[in-house]
């Protein structure tokens, strides 16, 4: 009879060769490292794809972008042609005749630009040049044509005034300058006060007219011709 107290070994257990390799020994089957390639290489082409496409995407904006630029260049460049070649369209024109007088109008060329643009434009007038230009997306589109005959943005009035207060004498035939040939103090004079650029309103007619400074060195009387831009 056996004692309850006897304490049993413990006998190890037998398990089948098979079960032990198995348990012994975990293989990844070769095609599943194959697949893992596989993705990484699937993930890494997607990657360049979408970093190909975005910098396509970028190219593609500033090539629309450079377009709606050039198209709004040409616009302004057109403009500024138009107007210089009024201007001196009087210009060429004999003094008195109906051709030296013109009224100019900004209507007829509202349709190169978008109505935004076109409120947006700054145009300018000096005494050597037209210059045309606005701001798009805080970039700076401008266009200046120069001119071929001696400009002056002022009005008849004004151009009188000027002369009265620096000759004493407002230019007419009336009242010529007295000056000495060849009356560089004159047309020096008037080349700095037009200098700077007068600001034209699009929503205004531009009148443009010849107009002659009659100068005198007390043996006879001669004119010099300008071409007057005012509103």
């Amino acid at each position: 009879m056996k004692n309850q107290n006897e304490v049993v070994p413990d006998v190890p257990k037998r398990i089948h060769p098979s079960l032990s390799k198995a348990c012994g020994q975990v293989k990844v089957p070769k095609n599943l490292q194959e697949d893992s390639n596989a993705w990484a290489d699937l993930i890494l082409s997607k990657t360049a794809l979408i970093v190909a496409s975005a910098i396509i995407l970028v190219a593609l904006y500033n090539l629309a972008t450079l377009h709606a630029d050039i198209s709004k260049k040409d616009g302004l460049d057109t403009l500024t042609f138009d107007i210089a070649s009024n201007i001196d369209s009087v210009g060429s024109s004999p003094s008195g005749t109906a051709y030296a007088v013109k009224d100019y109008s900004f209507d007829a060329y509202s349709g190169l630009l978008t109505p935004e643009d076109y409120k947006k434009l700054n145009i300018s007038v000096t005494g050597e040049y037209v210059a045309c230009t606005f701001q798009d997306n805080g970039r700076n589109i401008n266009s200046a044509r120069s001119l071929s005959y001696r400009t002056l943005p002022f009005s008849p009035a004004e151009l009188e005034n000027l002369l009265t207060i620096e000759f004493a004498a407002n230019g007419t035939v009336v009242y010529p300058i007295s000056s000495l040939f060849p009356y560089t103090d004159v047309t020096e004079f008037l080349a700095v006060a037009s200098a700077k650029e007068s600001h034209l309103n699009i929503d205004e007619k531009v009148h443009i007219k010849k107009r002659s400074i009659f100068v005198t060195d007390a043996s006879e009387v001669r004119e010099l011709e300008y071409i007057l831009v005012y509103q």
